[in-house]
């Protein structure tokens, strides 16, 4: 999908110059998009003499083609960018300066490893080249780390709409970096305060060995100790290179500890996969309260299919011969190596479990899951909160081959489904988070420069 004003097709390295002009009718504003050199300007097309130029960079993966997920929040958040922009210049917002975008693409080529690493370094240090105030981005947590390390020790601000990474609250680290999509900190904040609230003062922690899940954990360890609640155990699991059947055994083992008390850091797979064996060794019970700070998954859907591959076993089918897989164990990496396999087809780790566990008792769901389990998700709707609602009226308005987020909204909605109105939602709160961010810290000059105070949240 190409959009003459948004997508920047053609800034790559060998583009050494090329301008267009567009016309905003909604905000009146008349502007240029240059193309030099790799990298997209964005200016008012006439500048009122005497006016000083405000330099924002714009970090994304504009030329990433595998996942529509991640095109569409860097082309959603590009237009939610110039939107702010136009308001600012043609509302002259910061008296005696105006905003000039500049975006650099942190993928421009289809590159892996280190050189994919080094190409969005090299982006970064470029936009700081240009004598940029502040950067809006990365999408991604690990390309945004990448970036807001450079710019933390420089003490230029950076904002990103996307990037959830629990290392980028380091202020240590990341002390001028911004962000305005929710974190998996606020649910594990309300869960603590939670288990504050009850008087429990010990818990023990069962966490995903993957990036959320040791991200998350180190986090809750933190806060803990601050909220004084006792970790009394914690216990790493479902392991990419570890056997699947070695989960059973690790949360078998926790839970022998004598924990009542169970956090559980963990997410999608994994956090179902921790619930439903924990609820078949039976550990779901009036003596175990769970904690869950995080969205639960689909677990009454987990807990069907599950049961159905043990009746299916008691049928006298064999993994073999519904899955054709070989009965040994595997671990996850193993499993989703093959994921694209022509002569095998590999099943999904709790699905292992069930076609292998020893016990082929079925999972009661409405005796076992009647209580005791808490899950905390984070969430926010901001209908009816006026300067929200104000812009989504402007930008219902707007021109959309000028800012592209609308034809995804419309996608979104028109498909009166509940998680594409839920994530079109998302779009337009963190897009309204990305927009105010731009319109009011960029108004205030602090000394003759433009001040902005750090923040990590």
């Amino acid at each position: 999908m190409n959009h003459q004003s948004i997508d920047d097709t053609g800034t790559n390295a060998r583009n050494f110059g090329s301008i267009s002009h567009f016309y905003d009718q909604v905000n009146g504003y008349e502007f240029s998009v240059l193309r030099y050199n790799g990298s997209t300007y964005v200016s008012p097309r006439s500048v009122p003499p005497q006016r000083v130029e405000l330099k924002i960079g714009i970090l994304a993966p504009f030329h990433q083609q595998n996942d529509n997920y991640t095109r569409e929040l860097t082309l959603s958040g590009t237009s939610a960018v110039r939107m702010a922009a136009a308001e600012i210049n043609t509302k002259e917002l910061i008296p005696g300066a105006y905003i000039t975008l500049i975006e650099k693409d942190s993928f421009p080529k289809e590159i892996k490893g280190q050189s994919a690493i080094t190409e969005a370094v090299v982006a970064t240090v470029s936009l700081v080249q240009e004598g940029v105030i502040g950067v809006i981005g990365d999408i991604s947590s690990s390309w945004t780390a990448l970036s807001a390390l450079i710019t933390s020790t420089l003490q230029i601000p950076q904002c990103s709409y996307t990037a959830v990474a629990a290392s980028l609250s380091d202020r240590s680290q990341y002390g001028h970096f911004f962000r305005t999509s929710q974190t998996p900190q606020l649910s594990a904040d309300a869960a603590l305060s939670f288990v504050t609230s009850r008087g429990w003062p010990s818990i023990g922690m069962i966490y995903s060995n993957d990036d959320f899940g040791k991200q998350l954990s180190q986090y809750i360890i933190m806060k803990a100790k601050s909220q004084n609640v006792h970790i009394q155990t914690y216990q790493s699991f479902f392991d990419d290179n570890t056997p699947i059947s070695q989960v059973t055994k690790e949360i078998d083992t926790f839970l022998s500890s004598g924990v009542r008390i169970v956090l559980v850091a963990a997410q999608g797979d994994a956090q179902i996969t921790a619930l439903t064996v924990a609820a078949h060794l039976g550990y779901m019970n009036q003596n175990h309260v769970w904690v869950i700070p995080s969205k639960l998954q689909d677990l009454n859907n987990a807990i069907t299919n599950f049961n159905n591959i043990l009746y299916r076993r008691h049928q006298g089918e064999q993994l073999n011969g519904a899955n054709n897989v070989g009965e040994q164990d595997v671990s996850q990496k193993t499993l989703e190596s093959n994921t694209t396999s022509t002569t095998q087809e590999w099943v999904a780790p709790l699905d292992y479990l069930a076609w292998t566990t020893t016990n082929t008792t079925p999972i009661s769901y409405n005796d076992t899951f009647s209580g005791g389990v808490f899950s905390f998700r984070k969430g926010m709707d901001l209908s009816g909160y006026p300067p929200f609602d104000q812009f989504l009226e402007k930008w219902s308005h707007l021109d959309p081959s000028l800012y592209v987020f609308l034809l995804f909204l419309f996608h979104f909605v028109t498909k009166k489904n509940t998680s594409y109105i839920n994530i079109s939602h998302f779009f337009e709160i963190s897009f309204f988070y990305c927009y105010y961010y731009i319109n009011y810290y960029y108004r205030y000059p602090y000394g003759g420069t433009t001040h902005i105070g750090s923040h990590v949240g």
